[in-house]
């Protein structure tokens, strides 16, 4: 029986050596192939994630490019405003018995843009193009302010027929120039991103 267990132990090493580099092949094989599905799955992704980017990017270009339509659709008219206003002021006019001003709404959305901020979409674009749309929304914010506080203005106008239209147009000029500078400068910003060659 002692004789029995050296040759046990003789064979056992005997066919272990024989299967050693078979067992090393595959072991070599499972860490091989657990690899390639790790970087498999990091490249997808990174793939999933770039075309996230890619699709906010477009979106939020897409949304500029309708604001900037909407707000030079807008623009002629805020000076149209501004003229009425200042010939209304000038020495040698008449007094006005009234004062018109018809301002249109304009409507520009930050849907594109908040969404994805809210989103991881925007991990791998370019922070310098980040800041400079931020910077475009920024500005869009401020015009939609001051837009909703010159309709503050001429909705608290009192209709008082003592109140005379110089004094009323005088009211509105300067709320109305800063208006038309907004506008005009936010409509170079669009410009210059827009217009500019996409990478």
């Amino acid at each position: 029986m002692d004789l029995e267990l050296p040759a046990a132990r003789t064979t056992l090493r005997t066919r272990l050596r024989e299967k050693l580099p078979e067992i090393l092949i595959e072991a070599a094989s499972v860490v091989l192939a657990l690899m390639l599905a790790l970087a498999l799955n990091a490249w997808n992704q990174n793939r999933e994630t770039r075309e996230r980017a890619e699709t906010a990017r477009a979106g939020i270009l897409a949304e500029l490019r309708a604001n900037r339509d909407e707000l030079d659709a807008a623009r002629p008219k805020l000076h149209e405003i501004v003229d009425s206003l200042k010939q209304k002021l000038a020495t040698d006019a008449p007094e006005p018995h009234e004062v018109t001003v018809l301002l249109g709404i304009t409507q520009l959305s930050s849907a594109a843009w908040r969404a994805a901020l809210a989103t991881d979409a925007m991990r791998t674009v370019d922070f310098a193009w980040i800041s400079e749309i931020a910077r475009v929304y920024e500005i869009q914010d401020e015009y939609l302010r001051l837009q909703q506080n010159a309709l503050d203005q001429i909705g608290s106008i009192p209709a008082d027929p003592t109140l005379g239209g110089k004094a009323v147009a005088a009211s509105l000029v300067p709320r109305f120039n800063v208006l038309v500078q907004i506008a005009d400068g936010l409509s170079r910003n669009y410009g210059e991103i827009l217009d500019r060659k996409q990478p």
